[in-house]
């Protein structure tokens, strides 16, 4: 299952190619691999984030949705892109479509190409299903391109769905096609 997930993410986002990304985060227990593409001209990207949990009393995570992603109008600040977020978040017993927002910023006056992702949404009640009461997800990042389509990052992630999912310091690697 984890084979085939990895090769359609990889195969999805090939098929995509212009204004997409994907990236792989590995901790002790988890493995990660979280994919976007530009569907439109305007900066709407898909998404996807799938979680394999190597935990026995815990299930893998699936995230599915869309980003509109920008500048502030009338803010003068090219290096940094705020974005919207809707997705739709499951695990075997808990369904949410959580509503959020992001940041993403080149930290300014380093010489170094070094940035900052932060991303976080929510889900009351009225947008949890099956067991699920509540969702939150918190992700943030920060990392280091070496070249212009690589990026190396180090990130902290906290998924709740009713309790604690996951919550965890990460290592990572990415590429942008």
């Amino acid at each position: 299952m984890k084979k085939l997930v990895v090769s359609a993410v990889l195969a999805g986002t090939a098929l995509f190619a212009q204004n997409s990304n994907i990236n792989l985060q590995i901790t002790n227990s988890t493995i990660g691999v979280y994919a976007e593409s530009g569907i439109t001209q305007n900066n709407i990207k898909a998404r996807g984030f799938y979680l394999y949990n190597d935990n026995s009393n815990r299930n893998n995570f699936y995230l599915a949705g869309i980003k509109a992603e920008g500048n502030l109008i009338g803010a003068n600040l090219d290096d940094m892109k705020f974005s919207v977020i809707m997705d739709f978040a499951h695990t075997k017993n808990n369904s949410a479509i959580p509503l959020g927002f992001g940041i993403f910023s080149y930290i300014p006056n380093i010489s170094l190409p070094v940035f900052v992702r932060v991303e976080a949404e929510y889900a009351p009640k009225v947008l949890s299903f099956n067991d699920a009461d509540r969702f939150s997800r918190v992700d943030t990042q920060i990392g280091y391109s070496p070249i212009v389509n690589a990026e190396l990052f180090g990130g902290y992630r906290n998924i709740s769905f009713n309790h604690n999912y996951n919550s965890v310091f990460y290592a990572g690697l990415g590429y942008k096609f």
